[in-house]
């Protein structure tokens, strides 16, 4: 079966002659080129399908970033923070934000409430900036 054929400015080109090509960029290119086709295929999808795409984003939004209670998901940050452990109260931030980025997110807010019930618990603690685990 021939693979379909993409118009690049005037240049005719197959999905064969991409996937070579991808074989000579660096691999942070070739992740950045994955982040960009994932992103341009998001936005097509949205283009394509504006009605299940705001359908699937409200369901997404109303939904608690996971379906644990308080408790179990406190438990849940501290497993992958014990991991980790971010050094720095933003890097903590940021962590604690892109482990629900793919539930729907979760606000701002919401992660200095968790961080708060972690201090709380004696996981953490904040010295400034600077994040101190027990």
């Amino acid at each position: 079966m021939q693979s379909p054929l993409f118009l690049q400015g005037n240049i005719l080109m197959s999905y064969e002659v991409i996937r070579l090509a991808c074989d000579n960029l660096t691999y942070r290119e070739k992740m950045k080129l994955a982040q960009y086709l994932i992103q341009a295929a998001i936005k097509e999808d949205e283009t394509l399908n504006p009605q299940n795409r705001s359908a699937e984003q409200e369901s997404s939004r109303s939904a608690q970033p996971t379906n644990l209670t308080d408790t179990e998901l406190l438990e849940y940050v501290k497993e992958r923070l014990s991991k980790s452990k971010p050094s720095k109260k933003q890097a903590l931030s940021n962590f604690i934000g892109a482990m629900f980025q793919f539930q729907g997110g979760i606000d701002n807010g919401d992660v200095e409430k968790l961080i708060s019930k972690l201090e709380k618990a004696g996981f953490l603690r904040l010295d400034g900036n600077k994040v101190i685990y027990a």
